[in-house]
């Protein structure tokens, strides 16, 4: 998937009604304590004052559970979920992309 296919998925993915009211939103940044994108995104979260799980994959089942949403076990990856049942889970890799929506999400 190119960075274009990306942006149309994540567009169709996140809408205004998201950023209005994200207590509808669970977030989880899947990590590692010394991965510098990781630390990048936790940093932006920290400025950004939101609150995000913060799961360590070297904890076993943080890392099965990457592993099984995603097939890989790269990170950081932001786990997207709602409290709306009708709307799936969103799994976004890419510290960049992942700070980009924090942004958003932060108002």
């Amino acid at each position: 998937m190119n960075n274009f296919d990306l942006e149309q998925e994540l567009a169709a993915a996140f809408t205004e009604e998201d950023t209005e009211n994200n207590s509808t939103l669970k977030l989880a940044l899947y990590m590692t304590p010394i991965c510098p994108y990781c630390i990048y995104v936790r940093q932006a979260i920290a400025a950004l004052g939101l609150h995000v799980e913060m799961r360590n994959i070297y904890e076993r089942q943080h890392f099965n559970d990457l592993i099984a949403a995603r097939n890989r076990a790269t990170v950081p990856v932001l786990h997207i979920s709602y409290t709306d049942e009708n709307k799936e889970d969103v799994w976004m890799p890419e510290s960049q992309d992942i700070v980009e929506y924090l942004k958003t999400v932060s108002g």
